[in-house]
């Protein structure tokens, strides 16, 4: 017999989180490996949500802890606060296991450069991200400069400031046409595929 109390307060935390996670009850639910209505019954609490497996793997698909659900503790500081931040969580544990996946099916240099090319997509973002930033604070609001921009032979300050905003984050663009590049002359000259793609991550560390 369980505890009705508890898997109650379990269910109504269960329903807070994923609702501030804007996620379906199918995510929570192909997450564990359930039925969609067995998360309508968890967060009834009409069944047991109180077993250790079940508390686990509720606490993993939601990120927070199983004694926030239980109610041990209110406060919690989730480090994914959003649907696309769990989206990005997934992806990435997804792109985990399929790299040990492929370890058993891939010659070693094929392994190296599809992971080097994994590397340089997500370092290369790290520093789009910074220059995004930097260029949405400075271009994206400015006003107050027709002259200028007509001096310098731009038809507006809007052109003016795309213009400038697009140089901010021209690297990445360049990069990935580089990479595209490379993918596409892999199969005829993998060496030196290999080499421009070691290449390029020297260029972003």
């Amino acid at each position: 017999m369980h505890d009705k109390e508890l898997c109650e307060q379990i269910g109504q935390r269960i329903r807070q989180r994923r609702t501030e996670l804007s996620l379906g009850q199918q995510y929570l639910a192909d997450k564990l490996d359930v039925n969609k209505s067995t998360i309508q019954r968890y967060e009834s609490g009409a069944i047991d949500n109180s077993k250790k497996l079940i508390l686990e793997g509720l606490s993993e698909a939601l990120q927070v802890s199983p004694e926030w659900l239980k109610g041990e503790v209110n406060v919690y500081e989730p480090e994914v606060t959003d649907r696309r931040e769990l989206q990005i969580s997934d992806a990435m544990t997804e792109i985990l296991q399929e790299i040990h996946r492929i370890h058993a099916d891939m010659k070693d240099d094929e392994l190296y450069f599809s992971e080097d090319l994994l590397l340089l997509m997500l370092r290369e973002y790290m520093c789009f991200v910074e220059r995004f930033q930097e260029a949405s604070k400075k271009y994206s609001k400015l006003t107050g400069r027709d002259e200028v921009a007509v001096a310098a032979g731009f038809s507006s300050e809007k052109e003016l400031n795309e213009t400038l905003f697009l140089r901010s984050i021209f690297h990445t663009t360049n990069t990935f046409r580089d990479m595209s590049e490379i993918v596409r002359q892999y199969p005829k000259e993998p060496q030196v595929a290999r080499a421009k793609l070691r290449q390029l991550l020297q260029e972003v560390r």
